[in-house]
């Protein structure tokens, strides 16, 4: 396999054990959804790893679909949204916003963190939803995972900014999965055992080597657990874009009164803006009414 850098996500198995996992490292997709907005540097950070863990969630798919990740708080980040579309093509779309509030309050508060998964007509949407725990992402994501899924889940975020002013995303993070004939002959401390080693070792990680865009992801992968021996497999690519469309946009407007409609004009037009991608989309009033 080539090797991968960034704005991919790569799935892994240790080697003999029930132990998958996903990492993933974003620089171009991040930098373009970051620089279209002016949040401070610390907002900046908690939406980078909002998408790297949003992008690494949603290449999980079996088919189709979209999941979005969202958080509610009484911090500084009221809301933050990003979500993951797949595009058919085997890579899939990221993209993010925050709605902010006072500064004087921390970046994080009480709150929730939300997971939905819709992956179209023939599938149930799927909603989970767990307390924002410590204030830390990190943490609601694994709390997530443990209630939501029953899986065991160990996992590292980190997002920063370089001196050249170009931001880096990434995550990594390993489940235990129900026992299968991978290890069917061995017994449950031993199990444990393997567990516990591979969650020490990716805790081992620095997250400047998480984030250095000089070192493949298979490398890491394999600077992690050699001992054990890592198998790698399908790659997700991922893009910067937006779903926003004037035609969607129409429909909202759609179900709005005649005076509303009036209400949100100015000089004749109503400009709708895009929270993602920051596009104004504008509409003749009378051609809404008419």
């Amino acid at each position: 396999m080539t090797p991968i850098y960034t704005d991919s996500c790569l799935a892994f198995q240790i080697e003999g054990q029930d132990i998958k996992g996903r990492i993933i490292r974003l620089d171009k997709v991040l930098n373009d959804v970051l620089n279209n907005h002016n949040y401070t540097d610390d907002v900046k950070q908690q939406l980078g790893e909002a998408m790297a863990l949003s992008a690494m969630l949603g290449s999980m798919m079996k088919f189709d679909g979209i999941l979005t990740l969202q958080l509610k708080s009484d911090g500084r980040i009221q809301t933050l949204v990003s979500d993951f579309s797949t595009d058919g093509n085997g890579s899939g779309v990221v993209r993010g916003y925050c709605g902010t509030g006072e500064n004087e309050k921390p970046i994080l508060g009480d709150g929730q963190l939300m997971i939905t998964i819709d992956q179209g007509q023939y599938m149930d949407r799927y909603q989970g939803i767990v307390k924002l725990n410590s204030n830390s992402l990190k943490e609601s994501a694994e709390e997530y995972f443990q209630t939501s899924e029953q899986l065991p889940t160990h996992l590292i975020l980190s997002c920063e900014k370089a001196d050249n002013g170009r931001w880096c995303a990434a995550a990594i993070m390993i489940q235990h999965l129900a026992r299968n004939t991978t290890e069917e002959a061995l017994d449950d401390s031993q199990r444990q055992d393997h567990w516990n080693t591979a969650c020490i070792l990716l805790s081992s990680i620095k997250k400047s080597e998480l984030l250095d865009q000089s070192l493949s992801l298979q490398d890491l992968l394999l600077r992690l657990y050699h001992e054990s021996g890592v198998r790698v497999f399908t790659t997700t690519e991922m893009n910067v874009g937006c779903r926003c469309s004037e035609k969607k946009l129409r429909t909202v407007l759609a179900s709005f009164s005649p005076q509303e409609l009036q209400d949100c004009a100015e000089d004749g037009m109503i400009t709708m803006t895009c929270e993602f991608c920051m596009t104004d989309h504008k509409f003749e009033l009378k051609k809404l009414i008419n």
